[in-house]
């Protein structure tokens, strides 16, 4: 297990730009060599580059878990194709042609259960398929970004600080995993999965996260 601080683009918002599971990790094909060098020393798994619609921020415009992977209709079909061939014909590439394209920030999901936002409830179904997991219709902290207000791995979770315990509660019950907590990244922010990226053996995160954000995410997430 391995964690780093670092920045990407100048910028703390490694969450934004990256996204990892326990099969791979996508990062920006403009990312320079010297920084994923340094990647690839905290991850296990295999890199891939990628845009969406030429936009580096994967993390933003994607939701995968290790069966499958979202992606907005929006994507090109280049890189569709690149997509395509990291991967192996078992593993799921679904396209959502919803008018809303940010499904990082759309859907919470790990390798037992995905949470996603109401403005996705017509691909419930659809998300389900492809993830392979149970997916539920659920939105917490008075927030409609379930993604983007909470980081998970198939260990633990982290959710906005305005969660209540009725909402710890449920989001554990359909993660299936061992705790959920509350959380900041980046000094504060609690936009958790925007600073940082973690499967179940490591993660990077943005260099604002302070001491105590550090020890609370990697012990609830068990890194």
């Amino acid at each position: 297990m391995a964690i780093l601080r670092t920045q990407i683009f100048g910028r703390s918002l490694i969450g934004v730009y990256l996204t990892a599971n326990n099969a791979f990790i996508l990062y920006p094909s403009s990312l320079i060599n010297p920084l994923l060098k340094k990647f690839k020393t905290i991850f296990e798994e295999p890199f891939y580059p990628l845009t969406i619609n030429n936009s580096n921020l994967l993390g933003v415009y994607t939701a995968s878990n290790k069966y499958g992977i979202i992606v907005p209709h929006i994507i090109r079909e280049d890189e569709l194709n690149n997509l395509k061939s990291y991967m192996n014909d078992s593993y799921n590439i679904g396209i959502l042609k919803s008018i809303d394209n940010a499904l990082g920030n759309l859907i919470l999901c790990n390798d037992k259960g995905a949470i996603i936002s109401s403005f996705l409830e017509n691909y419930k179904t659809k998300i389900e398929d492809i993830l392979n997991v149970e997916t539920v219709v659920y939105e917490f902290a008075d927030f409609y970004l379930p993604g983007s207000i909470s980081l998970a791995n198939n260990y633990g979770c982290l959710i906005h600080p305005l969660s209540t315990d009725e909402e710890i509660e449920f989001i554990s019950s359909i993660l299936k995993v061992n705790e959920v907590d509350v959380s900041t990244v980046n000094r504060g922010i609690p936009y958790l999965s925007s600073g940082a990226i973690v499967n179940d053996k490591s993660g990077i995160f943005g260099s604002y996260c302070t001491g105590p954000e550090m020890m609370r995410i990697t012990s609830v997430l068990n890194l």
